[in-house]
Order: C-alpha cells, then structure tokens, then sequence
C-alpha cells in the first residue's frame, strides 16, 4: 500500500514532467488535448436511461480482441463506451459502430480519473489483458464502479511479481471486484503470489475473435488452385530457417503430394531473399514464387508470401503448419491454424504462449527441435489413423475454449 500511496502523492509532479515533456513531443501533446475534448463531447451524448459500461482496449490488438464481447452485450439494456489511447484506434472504434460512443482514455492522476467516472457514471469499467490504471481502479472503489478486467495475464517471472512491486501490485490488482483469467496457470499465479481468491476462468475471447474471423473471412482466390492440404510455415523468422532448410533440402522432394506456403513473420527483404536461398538448393528449385509475382499458380510448389495480414486466412489452405518464434522470443499465436484444424507444430520456447502449452497437454500442438523431428511429424500427419485422432483432440481443445464472449457476458450482467 505504502507504494501506491507513494504513487498517488507523486502524480501532480508526474503531470507537471509530462506538461513539460509535451511542449517538445507532439503525440503526447495531441494526446493530453484529445482527452479533454473527447470527454467533452461525448457528455451531452451520454444516454442516462441505460447502465453504463467502459470497456478499455489500448491497442489495436486488444480491440479487435474486445470485439466477439461488443457483438454479445445487449445495447438495449447497455450502453457502452470504449475507451483508448491511440488516435487510430478512435477512428477505427468510431467506424465499426460496435459501441454507443468511444472517448480517449484520461492518464493516470487522481483528478482525471475523477471527471472521468463524473463525466460517463459507469456501472462498470473493464480493461483487459495487462492493462491496470491504478489510481483509476481507486477512483471506481471510491464511487461505487464495478471493476473487471478480463484476458488478464501474468508471468511468474513478470516485474509485477519482483520484490520491489509485489506489494505494489497486490493492492492495485485486490481493487478489482473481479479478474477474469483464461488459464488455471494464471489463476495460480494470482491466488499464489497475489493472494487474490475473486479470479475467475474464461478461455481468451482471442478463440471467438478468430471464429468470428475465420466464418467471415473471405476466400483468397490466388490459393484456391492450390489446394487446401498445403504445407504452411507460418510467422517464420531467420531463427526459424533452420526448420525450412532441413525440411525442404533433406527430407521433401519433387514428388511430395502436398504443396507449401511460406509466410515470414515480418516482410523483410533479407529473410525473403534467406528463404529463396533456401528453395533455390531443392529438386524444386524452379518452381518457387513470390506471391508478389505469383502469376501461373499451376506450376508452382512453393509460395512465399511477401505480404501482411492474410496470414490467418492462409490457413485455410494448408493441413500441417509449423508456427514460427519457438526458437526465438517465443512462439506465435497457435490458435489461427488450430482453428482451420491445422496439426500444429512449434519451437520449444512456450513459455510465454499458454494455448501452445495446453495444446501440447491435449495433443493437438506439437514441440519440435529441429528439421528430423518435423519431419516425423509429417509422417505422423500421413498416417490417416494417427491424423484422426489428432483432429478429435483438436475439436475437443476448441469445444471448451469457444463462447468465452457471451460467458463473460453473463459475468457483468451479474455485476452491472
């Protein structure tokens, strides 16, 4: 407690450095004015028939992981406003019309804080993920907010869990009336390092945010002569060569069935050039594209997709898919292919990636070394009795991860 104490005294002369700061930084400068004026727009508009809802996304990643939610809750009984802190972001809350109206969110001091629950009277505020505003969450107890957040996340090596934080952070996460957490890893860490018991599970609405996206999806008509029993390496880096070359060089040749798709996990020139190095040294050397220049798709074997944001539609297109960042930072989201039941295979770095580890638990992810074990996985994958049993295991990891939306949903109606 004495932290945040520390904390909430310390704010007026953390505002006057960033006043300061502003003057010579333009972003924060526009953001400190967008604040103000946002709230002073959206006042008038406030309906006050209705309950109130602030559910906070701070970045793009974490609204379009709000979205499968905005979709369940009844906006004849709620009213809900979003709140943000990225003026693309706005724009794109503005223009999807999933929320009543959208304002930016104030920084952390306690007059801010203040005028903003003044201003919208929420019943509840829900962030998500790792979002916590500490001064917020004190201002919401204050005036009788409900408080949520949900996706919420934590490491056991996290700085929040470091002896110079941990009283911090007890105090600031034992404010909420509630946290909403997707995995039994989580919820241990909470109540064991925490001791906090008000935890909750509920899979990551990211599962109803990739449903949602693969049934409206659109088909990618350059792929559809390609077939849909491809080879995909997808999210690949230069750590993850290592895996294509052996595959590619040592173990596949001309006359494999399936077709292969190639998706670096940033567009950069270096890698692509590494991975048509790579394609280059194979029996099917002559038959390996850009997609950039992909115009004869009848004459190819390999795609290498020099393009972003068509990734999780690309797995439609493919039966066995490697992800890549398991021999780097960490492994990649796992549940876009698992979603087109994709066999998934991944480097050993999980730690970070709890789907990869229960994925693995329920066997319908696996770990993989290097190229050999790959490889016999692809074996694995050829095998139709083995095949069988891995895509029951898959749809049976799904049929408990799915309708996480509308079970939160029926959490706040408890709370609202």
């Amino acid at each position: 407690m004495f932290l945040f104490i520390l904390y909430y005294f310390l704010s007026p002369f953390i505002f006057l450095a960033l006043v300061i700061f502003s003057i010579f930084n333009k972003k924060i400068r526009i953001l400190l004015f967008n604040q103000k004026k946002s709230l002073l727009n959206i006042s008038s508009k406030l309906n006050s028939n209705k309950k109130k809802i602030i559910i906070h996304a701070a970045s793009a990643g974490e609204y379009e992981q709000i979205k499968p939610l905005l979709k369940t809750i009844d906006r004849d009984i709620y009213f809900i406003i979003i709140s943000c802190m990225s003026p693309t972001i706005f724009k794109s809350i503005k223009d999807d019309g999933l929320s009543d109206l959208s304002c930016y969110h104030p920084f952390d001091f306690p007059w801010s804080a203040k005028y903003f629950f003044k201003t919208i009277s929420p019943s509840i505020y829900i962030t998500t993920r790792h979002d916590i505003w500490p001064i917020h969450l004190y201002s919401a107890q204050n005036n009788n907010i409900k408080t949520i957040i949900i996706n919420a996340n934590l490491y056991s090596k996290s700085n929040r869990l470091k002896w110079y934080a941990l009283g911090f952070s007890k105090y600031t996460f034992n404010m909420f009336d509630l946290i909403i957490v997707p995995t039994k890893r989580i919820q241990s860490i909470f109540k064991n390092s925490l001791q906090i018991d008000n935890v909750e599970i509920i899979s990551d609405t990211r599962f109803d945010q990739v449903l949602n996206r693969k049934a409206e999806s659109s088909i990618l008509s350059k792929f559809e002569d390609f077939g849909r029993n491809n080879i995909i390496f997808g999210s690949v880096s230069s750590k993850d060569l290592e895996i294509i070359s052996s595959t590619l060089i040592d173990h596949f040749s001309e006359s494999i069935e399936e077709n292969i798709i190639i998706v670096p996990h940033e567009v950069d020139v270096k890698l692509i050039q590494k991975i048509e190095d790579i394609c280059k040294r194979t029996n099917f050397f002559n038959k390996v594209q850009k997609l950039s220049n992909l115009e004869d798709i009848s004459d190819c074997k390999v795609i290498i997709v020099d393009k972003v944001g068509i990734l999780p539609e690309l797995y439609r297109y493919s039966k066995f898919a490697y992800i890549g960042g398991g021999f780097g930072a960490g492994v990649h989201s796992t549940i876009e292919p698992l979603v087109y039941n994709n066999i998934v295979c991944y480097g050993p770095n999980i730690d970070l990636l709890d789907e990869a580890k229960e994925m693995q638990e329920e066997e319908c992810g696996f770990i993989v070394n290097n190229g050999f074990e790959f490889y016999d996985k692809y074996l694995e994958f050829k095998d139709l009795n083995k095949t069988k049993k891995i895509k029951k295991s898959i749809a049976k990891y799904l049929q408990h991860k799915e309708y996480s939306s509308e079970k939160i949903y029926k959490v706040i109606k408890r709370y609202a």
